[in-house]
């Protein structure tokens, strides 16, 4: 708007000298006026939104976190089969993991605490390969260098956690998770979702108000029930076959924000 008013101005002063017209004087002052008029109003809109959104942040203060996870996946089989040869099993290669978690800080109303529960949304990503003694696509599977069918697993989970503060050191906190969720298994010739569930434990050191430190070791086992999944195709195929539970373990730290 205030780019305008120069143009008025200089459309003004031409005006007058051309025809002299009252009228036209007169639009003239009434556009300016109306220019001004925009301005203040875009200048007080801006400051009432600045203020709200200020007010929202001090009232909801450190009721969000987020936290980038770093760490390990350990165990884990898999039972496979391929046709002509006996069921086998391959173990899952234990590998780092990393991920994010993100969610609402809430009280509770029982234990009268405030802002001791959170939900969170978290994903983490295991890039692994499965380790097996032999190859059971070759004829000479004994003579054959170690099979190792790359295998990555996204996982995509819903927190329940609960914290408990102590008294001695007012900047720590442990807590227990349970987790519901699914893992999508990719493998080099398909891939499968399985549902996951997990329960866990952990502490947060918070030196300052706004970030700490979270520790966290789970039991995150994965419900081997899913549509057939190959694992690798060659002359034949190695399927995983369905059924029981492939039990693991994580291991995660991070940096952890509140605001």
């Amino acid at each position: 708007m205030t780019d305008e008013i120069p143009n008025i101005l200089s459309r003004l002063y031409s005006e007058r000298i051309q025809t002299g017209s009252r009228k036209q004087l007169k639009e003239g002052a009434m556009k300016i006026f109306k220019a001004l008029c925009a301005m203040r109003v875009i200048k007080q809109s801006c400051r009432v939104l600045v203020t709200l959104l200020v007010s929202l942040a001090t009232a909801h203060g450190q009721k969000y976190e987020i936290t980038p996870l770093f760490g390990g996946m350990f165990g884990g089989t898999w039972e496979l089969e391929q046709q002509g040869v006996p069921n086998f099993d391959a173990h899952k290669a234990d590998s780092f993991s990393f991920g994010v978690a993100g969610g609402f800080r809430f009280d509770d109303s029982l234990d009268d605490c405030k802002a001791c529960n959170l939900i969170e949304f978290r994903w983490l990503r295991q890039s692994t390969h499965l380790e097996l003694r032999q190859n059971p696509l070759l004829p000479t599977p004994l003579t054959f260098p170690a099979f190792h069918p790359d295998v990555t697993l996204n996982y995509f989970l819903s927190d329940f956690t609960h914290e408990w503060a102590v008294e001695e050191a007012k900047m720590t906190k442990f807590f227990l998770t349970a987790s519901l969720g699914a893992t999508l298994a990719s493998s080099p010739a398909s891939s499968a979702t399985r549902f996951v569930f997990g329960i866990g434990t952990g502490v947060k050191i918070f030196p300052k108000r706004h970030w700490g430190i979270r520790l966290q070791v789970e039991y995150l086992p994965i419900v081997m029930h899913a549509e057939l999944q190959r694992v690798v195709c060659t002359v034949g195929c190695v399927v995983v076959l369905n059924g029981g539970i492939m039990n693991q373990f994580q291991l995660s730290a991070g940096p952890a924000f509140r605001f």
